[in-house]
C-alpha cells in the first residue's frame, strides 16, 4: 500500500489521568498499552502496513521535545508540531498539507493515539479496506465499533445501507451523533442501526481538502497552509494555522462531507478516556480490584473490592476495607476517589490550576 500514509495525533494533554498525565506527559506518554506508552502502541500497530517514512505524528513543541524518550528511533522529520492547540480540524489540515506536498496522490489515515487496539492484524484489515473505498477520491471512510452498552461518553454513528458484499462490512454513514444522553444512548443501542464513532478515518489528500470546503475558514487556511509547504515556508505555514478556526474534524469535515462510508469494526477497542479504562485494559483479581502497575509497582488488597489502581514506580499500594475507589500514586501526588467520579477529574485539575500549584500541572 504504497501511498498511504498514517497521521498519529498526539497533542492532547488527557487530564483525566491526572496525576499519571502532566503537559510534559500527557495520557499518550503513559504505559497504559500492556506496559507501553500508547503512543508507541499507535505506531507499533502499523508496522508492515504503512513505512516508516509515511507515518506522521502531529503534536505540540512541548511534546516534541520528549517524543525521544517516549518513542526513541521515531525519526524527527517525520514530526509535524503544531503552533499551538486549535482543535483537530486544524491539526488534520496541516498534516494533509504536509503530506500533499510531497506526494500528492497520498491516502491519509488519521489515527489518535490514546487507543488501545487488539488485535493488530483486524485493524490493519480494517485500514487496508479503508483505504482500497476510498481510492475514488471522494469517499471519506470512518470506523464504527458494535456497542456493548449504552455508553454516553461516545460519539454515534447512525448507519445505512451496505455499499458492496465485501468484508469487512461498510455501510453507508447517514449522519453522526454526538455524545447523548443515557435515554437516546439506549434508543440508539437497541435501534442496532448506530456503531460507536472511533475517531479513525481514511481518505485521500484530495478528498479530505475537498470535505473542507464546508468550512470557509478552515478551507482558506488549508489552502495557505498547502501553498506555503510547497514553498518550504515555516513562518507562513504558521500564519495560515493560525488563522484556521478552532473546530474539530468530526464537526467541520466529516458530518458535513457528502460522501462517508463507514467500516464495521470487529475488534477490540478502548478510547482509554480515563481511569475507568482500567477495567477493561488492566489486571484484575478475585475481588474485583483491577490494576494497571509500573517501574516495580505493586498492589495488596485485603477485604477490598471493585477499586482501581494505577501506581508507578518502587511502592505498594495497600487497600484495607475501602471499596469502589481510584487510586493513583505516581511521583509526587497520590490521588483518590470514587470510582464514579473518574471521568470528573477535569474538575480537580481546575482547582489544582487556581491553588497555583503549577508544579502538578
Amino acid at each position: 500500500m504504497s501511498s498511504l500514509h498514517a497521521v498519529i495525533m498526539a497533542g492532547g494533554s488527557g487530564t483525566r489521568f491526572w496525576p499519571a498525565s502532566r503537559s510534559a506527559r500527557p495520557k499518550q506518554f503513559l504505559p497504559l498499552a500492556r506496559g507501553r506508552p500508547l503512543l508507541q502502541a499507535a505506531i507499533d500497530r502499523l508496522e508492515g502496513l504503512c513505512a516508516r517514512e509515511r507515518t506522521w505524528i502531529v503534536t505540540n513543541a512541548a511534546q516534541a521535545r520528549a517524543l525521544p524518550t517516549v518513542v526513541p528511533g521515531f525519526p524527527a522529520a517525520q514530526v509535524i508540531v503544531e503552533p499551538e492547540a486549535r482543535d483537530t480540524a486544524p491539526c488534520v489540515a496541516l498534516a494533509t498539507a504536509t503530506i500533499a506536498a510531497r506526494d500528492p496522490g497520498a491516502t491519509i489515515a488519521v489515527l489518535p493515539a490514546d487507543h488501545v487496539i487488539e488485535p493488530v492484524d483486524a485493524f490493519q484489515r480494517l485500514l487496508a479496506r479503508g483505504s482500497a473505498l476510498a481510492a475514488d477520491d471522494r469517499t471519506l471512510v470512518t470506523f464504527g465499533i458494535a456497542p456493548t452498552f449504552a455508553a454516553t461518553g461516545y460519539g454515534y454513528i447512525e448507519c445505512g445501507e451496505p455499499l458492496d458484499q465485501q468484508e469487512p462490512q461498510a455501510l453507508r454513514a447517514r449522519r453522526f451523533r454526538e455524545k447523548p444522553d443515557r435515554a437516546t444512548a439506549e434508543q440508539f443501542v437497541a435501534a442496532g442501526t448506530f456503531l460507536w464513532h472511533s475517531g479513525i478515518s481514511v481518505g485521500t489528500a484530495a478528498a479530505i481538502t475537498a470535505a473542507m470546503a464546508h468550512n470557509a475558514g478552515l478551507a482558506a487556511a488549508a489552502a495557505r497552509m498547502l501553498a506555503a509547504c510547497q514553498r518550504q515556508d515555516r513562518d507562513a505555514v504558521t500564519r495560515a494555522f493560525l488563522r484556521a478556526p478552532k473546530t474539530s474534524i468530526d464537526f467541520a469535515v466529516m458530518e458535513q462531507a457528502s460522501q462517508v462510508a463507514v467500516v464495521r469494526a470487529a475488534l477490540r477497542w478502548d478510547d482509554v478516556g480515563s481511569f475507568r479504562a482500567i477495567e477493561t485494559i488492566g489486571e484484575h483479581d478475585g475481588a474485583g480490584n483491577a490494576a494497571l502497575l509500573a517501574g516495580g509497582a505493586g498492589v495488596l488488597a485485603c477485604q477490598a473490592a471493585h477499586n482501581i489502581v494505577y501506581a508507578e514506580g518502587a511502592r505498594t499500594v495497600a487497600l484495607f476495607g475501602v471499596q469502589d475507589l481510584v487510586v493513583v500514586a505516581v511521583g509526587d501526588a497520590v490521588l483518590v476517589c470514587p470510582r464514579e467520579r473518574a471521568a470528573d477529574l477535569k474538575t480537580l485539575v481546575e482547582h489544582v490550576k487556581a491553588s497555583g500549584r503549577t508544579d502538578l500541572l
